[in-house]
């Protein structure tokens, strides 16, 4: 292919690639599957072909592990390059002369490596001031405290910013270093509406974030007084993106190439670095976020047993229950070690050692009881419904793979309750089977909102998109994803697939779109029937707003004891209005 010299978009490279091409000679083989071609994902362990590839959109999904995109995020994801890189990848391959509108993709070429001496060069800076600056002793106290010495400092290159508002800038400075770079990477921030800058960290320890080969991606901070919160990280750039990244994976390579049975999720910094200490080297931390699927397929690289070591407080808990579909979806098996009351795995190990410790982690649980448990518990204490209960448990437990551990769980569910096993077998086979993946990866049916139908309608039917339709379609939506997809389209009616997918920035983001586009939904071919289509979901949508604010007002009356009369008045006038447009909405026929 050759690139014409009035191409200067992304758009037009876009147009004159194939993404079916790019991922046979690259990856691996595709094969027909209905209107698309299926292939196995380079994304996570797949073990059956799970990726749908549309050469006519230009688009790719997984339905295991929700990666989608266009052709440079794919190269992105599978090579692991930046945006620059990734053009210039698919511009050679493709045999495409990039034009001078793209001179500064190619001038960003080594930004990582610019990114990662920057970070190196302030890690010093850091790391030399905890050694030797006037403001080190609290910090240090506080390490020891925690049971660190020198040695562990160097070793996992702590540092410590002191409390001033311009000990990293006035540096930079000195050295001409650009400024604007470290401000890129969340090292420095810039006053509001002013070219003044000031350092991001202020009295902190300093802990450099790694990746597996050593590189420094960003840092975390952590108070010494009562400034908070009491961690911050760097902001995400290029380089440091939380999804991706665990805390202590550096320091895998002490396993020296072997595979451990299982891998420790710890909350803290210092839980991993006390391990570490010890000698427990198959341990990382998540940075401050939730557990995606892209951490789940970094472990899964190491092993498929996870042992999850988080606070046994109300926070510890709802963080270890939102990592089990991440985990189970590419088929690790989680479990959870709940140490006593106020220890943390630093402060427990410090104490009992490491050997009470591993025998702590051999008498570790599976999740999905202790979650069964904690179900349980909210539901004697009223804080949910028994449907909701249910629908909890059917939500984890349908991605536990072993159809045997699948069986005792659910025989540990119903156990004591007034719900039989036969029913939530019912209702997980109903659940499972609308998200089947047949032969080729392609989902036999995925339910969609009406949000989901509309948005999938317009960009699937361009010739019905108008300004004022997409106008009235925001006002009754408000879903931030939908607002923001229906705000592209209204910028250019005319936008492809590819090219929607390319305007969003966030991975969580284009998975969705990506998994929308790729769902089997069949959609009417006349514009007129899928602008009726429109209209439906529309009426559904106010029709279900409508009883949402009825159910709440009625539940309000049911309170009689707790509301005045004239605000019961209030509410029943309200439900009268509510009734009425009601009626007024046309019926879906």
């Amino acid at each position: 292919m050759s690139f014409n010299e009035e191409s200067t978009s992304l758009e037009d490279i876009l147009s004159q690639t194939s993404l079916r091409e790019y991922i046979e000679k690259n990856w691996s083989p595709l094969k027909k599957s209905g209107s698309n071609f299926s292939t196995l994902c380079p994304f996570h362990d797949d073990k059956s072909p799970s990726m749908s590839v549309s050469d006519e959109k230009g688009l790719y999904h997984c339905f295991t592990c929700k990666a989608g995109g266009n052709l440079i995020t794919f190269v992105k994801e599978f090579k692991n390059l930046n945006s620059a890189e990734a053009i210039q990848e698919i511009a050679s391959f493709f045999n495409i002369k990039l034009q001078k509108t793209f001179n500064n993709y190619s001038e960003d070429s080594n930004l990582n490596k610019q990114m990662y001496d920057l970070n190196n060069l302030i890690a010093s800076l850091f790391m030399k001031y905890l050694a030797e600056g006037k403001e080190r002793k609290a910090a240090i106290d506080y390490l020891i405290s925690r049971g660190f010495d020198n040695k562990d400092i160097s070793n996992f290159s702590l540092g410590f910013a002191p409390n001033k508002w311009d000990f990293l800038s006035s540096f930079l400075k000195k050295k001409k270093i650009s400024i604007n770079m470290a401000h890129n990477i969340g090292l420095i921030s810039k006053k509001d509406d002013k070219d003044e800058f000031f350092d991001f960290f202020r009295n902190r320890i300093i802990f450099p974030i790694k990746n597996r080969q050593g590189n420094i991606l960003g840092f975390a901070g952590r108070n010494i007084g009562d400034e908070k919160p009491k961690y911050i990280n760097s902001k995400e750039s290029p380089i440091f993106m939380k999804r991706k990244i665990l805390y202590g994976i550096d320091k895998f390579t002490n396993l020296k190439g072997s595979k451990p049975k299982y891998i420790f999720i710890v909350e803290g910094y210092t839980d991993v670095m006390m391990m570490n200490k010890f000698g427990i080297y198959n341990v990382v931390a998540t940075m401050g976020t939730s557990l995606t699927i892209e951490h789940a397929n970094e472990l899964k690289k190491f092993s498929s047993k996870v042992i999850m070591c988080y606070d046994s407080d109300k926070a510890g808990f709802d963080s270890s229950f939102k990592s089990i579909e991440p985990l189970y979806q590419l088929g690790i098996e989680v479990y959870t070690l709940r140490l006593q009351s106020n220890y943390d795995p630093c402060s427990f190990i410090k104490e009992f050692g490491k050997a009470k410790f591993i025998d702590a982690a051999k008498n570790s649980t599976l999740i999905i009881e202790e979650y069964i448990n904690y179900l349980k518990e909210e539901y004697l204490e009223k804080n949910i419904s028994i449907n909701e209960m249910v629908s909890s448990f059917i939500l984890k437990v349908k991605f536990v793979q072993d159809p045997i551990q699948r069986d005792i769980s659910i025989n540990k569910f119903t156990s004591s309750l007034s719900i039989t096993k036969v029913e939530v077998e019912n209702i997980l086979m109903k659940e499972t089977s609308t998200e089947s993946i047949s032969i080729g990866g392609r989902p036999e049916s995925l339910s969609l909102t009406p949000e989901d139908v509309i948005l999938k309608t317009l960009i699937e039917i361009p010739e019905i998109r108008k300004k004022q339709t997409l106008k009235d379609i925001s006002e009754v939506i408000d879903s931030d994803f939908h607002l923001l997809l229906l705000s592209i389209l209204s910028k250019d009616l005319k936008i492809e697939p590819s090219q929607l997918i390319t305007s969003l920035e966030g991975n969580e983001e284009r998975s969705m779109l990506s998994s929308l586009i790729f769902n089997p939904l069949q959609l009417p071919e006349d514009p007129v029937d899928g602008l009726k289509m429109i209209n439906d979901c529309i009426r559904k949508i106010k029709l279900t707003a409508i009883k949402d604010k009825k159910r709440r007002i009625n539940l309000k009356l049911s309170r009689q004891d707790e509301i005045y009369e004239d605000e019961e008045q209030s509410l029943l006038n309200e439900l009268k209005n509510l009734l009425e447009q009601e009626k007024n909405i046309e019926p879906i026929e």
